[in-house]
């Protein structure tokens, strides 16, 4: 008998056969386990499952999708609609009382809410000249967000959107520091009621307003802040970018949604209420921030349809 410790040719050769045949025994079956660990990754514009907590579509309902739900404008009432039909963030406009209020309220022609213009009144008197179409007093940033952070009635935390306008009375632009002393008051409410992870901020065309505050919001308070100008991806810093579909969707635009998605500018599109909008921007849904909208149920159907 031969040793094991001192094995001869033959056995050598014996011994490399049986390697070879365990090996080619063993080895699909390795592979194929390490192959589990490599699952194929689906293309981000193919995945149909969109970012935010279950139930929730990547939609903010323009003043809480006042149009569609056929409540006030900018009203707690239509911020709670947004907030029941899932929507991600709902908009409102914001600005500021000449006692340092700030007013959730859509001015209509002329910059008036209730036949007054709120920078030269007090809150008092804006709401003592009327009330909303439902019977609601006219409410303040603070009551917005008393319901936003109120996790029984905002139970998937959607976010709020302060659309900090131009002001523009009989076709011309009032002074820009009303607008900016809304934003400067608005970030000292946030910070307050420790809400700045469930606002955002999104600023009008133009320079002025976005070159004063843009520094004061993001970096001295830690709010999110989107930019209305379309323009160079590489202009916004640690600022997002919520621009009308049509800036960068169709011919003849000069930036298109995958210029903002390479330089990780986030995005948002707004004016997006008829199915054909919707047919138009859905393609993008994953990559972008959210899709905005006069008609947010509409939008959220028809995501649904499309397998989101």
């Amino acid at each position: 008998m031969i040793s094991r410790f001192n094995a001869g040719p033959a056995d050598h050769k014996m011994n490399k056969g049986m390697i070879k045949r365990v090996l080619a025994l063993i080895l699909p079956f390795a592979l194929s386990l390490s192959s589990c660990d490599k699952l194929p990754q689906t293309p981000p514009n193919e995945s149909k499952k969109p970012i935010v907590s279950e139930g929730v579509y990547k939609v903010v309902a323009h003043r809480g999708g006042y149009l569609e739900c056929n409540r006030p404008d900018c009203s707690i009432s239509s911020l709670k609609y947004a907030i029941g039909i899932g929507c991600w963030g709902s908009e409102c406009d914001i600005c500021i009382t000449v006692d340092n209020n700030v007013l959730v309220a859509h001015p209509r022609s002329g910059y008036l809410i209730n036949g007054l213009t709120p920078y030269d009144h007090t809150l008092s008197e804006l709401r003592a000249a009327g009330k909303l179409a439902n019977g609601e007093q006219l409410p303040t940033l603070q009551d917005f967000l008393e319901v936003i952070l109120d996790k029984e009635q905002n139970p998937n935390g959607m976010i709020l959107q302060l659309d900090c306008k131009r002001l523009v009375k009989n076709e011309k632009e009032i002074d820009v520091n009303h607008t900016i002393r809304a934003i400067k008051r608005a970030c000292e409410i946030v910070q307050e009621m420790k809400a700045q992870k469930m606002v955002e901020f999104l600023i009008p065309t133009g320079t002025d307003i976005f070159n004063s505050v843009n520094d004061l919001v993001i970096n001295e308070y830690g709010i999110y802040l989107a930019w209305a100008t379309c323009t160079n991806p590489a202009r916004y810093g640690k600022a997002g970018a919520q621009l009308n579909y049509t800036k960068v969707l169709g011919s003849g635009t000069t930036y298109t949604p995958q210029d903002y998605f390479a330089a990780d500018v986030p995005l948002v599109l707004y004016g997006v209420d008829d199915d054909e909008q919707m047919d138009l921007v859905i393609p993008y849904y994953n990559n972008l921030r959210a899709i905005f909208s006069n008609y947010p149920a509409a939008l959220i159907k028809k995501l649904k349809s499309k397998g989101y």
